[in-house]
């Protein structure tokens, strides 16, 4: 069994090379601490700023654009030929027979779109998301309360009570015929472990 410092720097690895063990992720703190840190950084690295000589060149190619673009904009206007004159519009007067039809707009139809589905008391989902790993069913909300059932992927559950939310994951009470309990409902990357069946 790893200890706790190999779980942390094993999520890190995970982390780093983006490959999520939804299992250790949910039973392990300290593969989730370590996966999360790792995440953290590498986002903080992605909002880096520019380095000095990159964002100067690219403050010279705007400088130099908008120069351009005044340029060509006084050359074009300076060119431009007056408009025509108008010419005026003359009405023909109407014969007593000459009918003119109302026409009365008609607003176009309104397409309907159906709505998204989403997870709802009474509702039914499908396990889905774990890579092979059973998703584990506890006896209250939270990752420290007793297991009371396994649901494989692909299990079919009805969704009793919920949503809760608690230590930031948002829990549903399900129940199918393997047995019942609480489940998360998506890990904190955003990955769904239910799905509405339509």
């Amino acid at each position: 069994m790893p200890n706790n410092s190999e779980m942390y720097d094993q999520g890190g690895r995970d982390a780093e090379h983006d490959e999520l063990n939804p299992f250790y992720y949910q039973h392990y703190y300290y593969y989730r601490r370590g996966y999360d840190d790792v995440r953290r950084r590498m986002r903080a690295n992605e909002r880096a700023p520019l380095p000095p000589r990159l964002a100067m060149g690219l403050a010279v190619a705007l400088a130099v654009a908008l120069a351009l673009g005044a340029g060509a904009t006084w050359w074009l206007v300076g060119r431009a030929r007056p408009p025509a004159e108008p010419q005026a519009l003359v009405a023909a007067p109407l014969d007593a027979a000459t009918v003119v039809p109302r026409v009365t707009p008609t607003a176009a139809p309104t397409p309907t779109v159906p709505p998204t589905p989403v997870l709802a008391q009474g509702g039914r989902a499908r396990v889905v998301n774990l890579s092979g790993s059973p998703l584990r069913a506890r006896v209250a909300p939270g990752m420290g309360a007793a297991v009371t059932a396994r649901f494989p992927e692909g299990a079919e559950v009805t969704l009793r009570d919920g949503p809760v939310v608690v230590e930031g994951y948002t829990w549903w009470r399900v129940e199918a015929t393997t047995g019942a309990g609480w489940v998360v409902e998506r890990s904190p990357e955003g990955i769904a472990f239910l799905t509405v069946i339509p």
